[in-house]
């Protein structure tokens, strides 16, 4: 009787981890993002374009991707600043930038797709900091790097 109960249990501990897991948006990856998601730590969304996405998630310079994934702190998560960071499938071109050879990380440390920290190849695009690589964009800011620009 025991057996066949704990047998239950793991069965129905299974099938909920598994909801949990399809629920969950493109772009929340493994045990630590799917944690930070449910405890409102983060908040992840996905878009086809961005036209399809609000427009203070996403670079204005960057109107041409697709494929976009947007991140942001979420009501559980102090200290917000207006932190947001963005990837997405871009083939556009980059405005005037500055390059950054010491830029952070962002504010939640990116993501498994995002390139290998340290960032050589960073810029700053108009308050963005930003990265692109292999057809894709990577950007993240906040409020006080978007009024300095």
């Amino acid at each position: 009787m025991l057996l066949t109960t704990l047998s239950g249990l793991v069965v129905v501990g299974a099938v909920a981890a598994a909801g949990v897991a399809v629920a969950m948006p493109d772009g929340v990856d493994g045990p630590g993002a799917m944690l930070a998601e449910l405890q409102g730590h983060r908040q992840t969304a996905a878009y086809e374009t961005t036209a399809d996405t609000p427009h203070e998630l996403v670079p204005a310079w960057a109107a041409d991707g697709t494929d976009v994934i947007s991140v942001r702190p979420g009501d559980g998560a102090p200290g917000d600043r207006g932190n947001r960071r963005v990837e997405m499938t871009w083939a556009g071109t980059l405005p005037d930038c500055t390059d950054m050879p010491e830029a952070g990380m962002p504010w939640d440390g990116g993501g498994s797709n995002w390139p290998d920290y340290p960032y050589s190849d960073a810029q700053m695009c108009e308050g963005w900091i930003t990265i692109v690589q292999d057809g894709h964009l990577y950007a993240w800011t906040d409020d006080v790097l978007l009024e300095g620009a």
